[in-house]
C-alpha cells in the first residue's frame, strides 16, 4: 500500500469497510491508498473471501426467513379458515341453545298451568309455604 506499512487500525478499518460492502476504490479514498493496494491487501488477508462467505450466509438467512414467512402465512390462512368454521359452529349452537331454552320455558309454563289446575291450593299460599309445597310436589 504505497510502500508504507499498514497499521492494525487501518487493517481493522479495511475489514469493517469490506464487510459494509464498499468497493476497493471507495475504501482507497477513505484510507488514502490506491485501489490496487486495497485489492492486494484484501487478497493477502483473505478479506474478500470472508466478505463473500458472510454475504452468502446473509443471503441464505434471507432465503430461510422468506421460507419461514411463507410457512407462517400458510398457517395463518389455515387458522383464519378454522376460525370462520368455529364462528359458524358457535352461531349454530347458540341458535340451538336459544330454541332449547324457549322450548324449556314453554314446557315449564305448561307444567305450571297443569299443576295449578290439579292443585290450586298450592297457589293460594303465600311466600315460604308456597315454596315448600312446590318443592315437595316437584321432588316426588
Amino acid at each position: 500500500m504505497g510502500g508504507r506499512r499498514t497499521t492494525k487500525d487501518e487493517l481493522a478499518q479495511l475489514e469493517a469497510l469490506t464487510k459494509e460492502g464498499l468497493t476497493a476504490r471507495d475504501i482507497a479514498q477513505k484510507l488514502d491508498r490506491s485501489p490496487a493496494a486495497i485489492r492486494n491487501l484484501r487478497y493477502k488477508k483473505q478479506l474478500i473471501i470472508k466478505a463473500q462467505d458472510e454475504t452468502k450466509a446473509l443471503f441464505q438467512q434471507r432465503d430461510d426467513l422468506r421460507n419461514a414467512l411463507k410457512t407462517l402465512q400458510g398457517q395463518k390462512t389455515a387458522l383464519v379458515y378454522e376460525i370462520d368454521i368455529l364462528k359458524k359452529e358457535k352461531q349454530k349452537l347458540e341458535g340451538i341453545i336459544t330454541l332449547d331454552k324457549l322450548l324449556l320455558e314453554q314446557t315449564l309454563a305448561q307444567a305450571l298451568v297443569n299443576l295449578k289446575l290439579q292443585r290450586p291450593d298450592l297457589f293460594t299460599l303465600s311466600g315460604p309455604e308456597q315454596i315448600a309445597m312446590l318443592l315437595k310436589v316437584i321432588l316426588r
